[in-house]
């Protein structure tokens, strides 16, 4: 890389952080959308740059502080062959989570219902059952039927108002948007061993969550929901290896 290079990719990560600060400052549902594959995808790999950047300080920061084992993720890996861990890790986990936390960040109801859908399963299994979204044993259809009842009569409210609903995600975009990021985080702490101070802690632990569910919603509204899958993706690689 030439020292133009340099500075031109220099410029164009200060930029990228510039961005992301004037969005969460001021989150808006109606930014202009980006349809340059090749720009978006240069941009997606530049918000990965920032997270990993801040990902590696976090780590050097936290890790003589607080055991960043991760109870849940190894369950999973537990559950799971290598390679099909892998690709949960890099695909069907970063599709399922973008589908329940940043789909519906563009308002139609049935992106509302899906992730009302997904959502719902999650906190009924983790806060109803005690059991992770991959159990399969515990009440596994009680737990369908619920979400699936739950979506329906979401769909059903938000199609027959949906101009008021419209209104209301535009109206509360802000803090739509902050709830989606806190809940986010919040759904990657280990319920079974939360405790108070840990819970005080959750902005510390929880950072990764908290920085990618910043950055990847501005990347929903601004280029796509596929780009927020991929910067998803991207993101789990290495704790993906990590828990090989």
């Amino acid at each position: 890389m030439n020292n133009q290079n340099k500075i031109i990719f220099k410029e164009t990560i200060l930029q990228k952080i510039k961005t992301i600060i004037n969005f969460v400052k001021k989150p808006d549902n109606n930014l202009t959308r980006s349809y340059d594959i090749k720009k978006n995808f240069r941009s997606v790999l530049a918000f990965y740059l920032i997270h990993l950047f801040f990902l590696i300080l976090w780590v050097i920061i936290v890790t003589p502080l607080v055991d960043l084992h991760r109870p849940a993720a190894s369950k999973i890996r537990e559950m799971m062959s290598p390679l099909n861990f892998m690709l949960y890790a890099l695909i069907i986990g970063p599709i399922l989570e973008e589908t329940i936390f940043r789909l519906s960040l563009v308002f139609k109801p049935k992106y509302l219902s899906i992730s009302i859908l997904l959502l719902s399963y999650v906190l009924i299994s983790r806060l109803g059952y005690g059991v992770g979204h991959l159990d399969i044993e515990e009440h596994l259809w009680v737990r369908i039927i619920i979400s699936v009842l739950i979506s329906m009569i979401t769909y059903f409210l938000s199609k027959r108002y949906s101009t008021n609903f419209a209104k209301f995600w535009d109206i509360n975009f802000r803090w739509i948007y902050y709830f989606s990021i806190i809940v986010f985080a919040l759904l990657h702490l280990d319920f079974t061993e939360l405790t108070f101070n840990k819970f005080l802690l959750f902005p510390f632990l929880t950072f990764p969550q908290l920085l990618s569910g910043t950055i990847n919603g501005y990347i929903r509204i601004k280029y796509g929901f596929i780009y927020s899958c991929l910067f998803h993706g991207l993101n789990n690689t290495l704790p993906g290896l990590f828990h090989l």
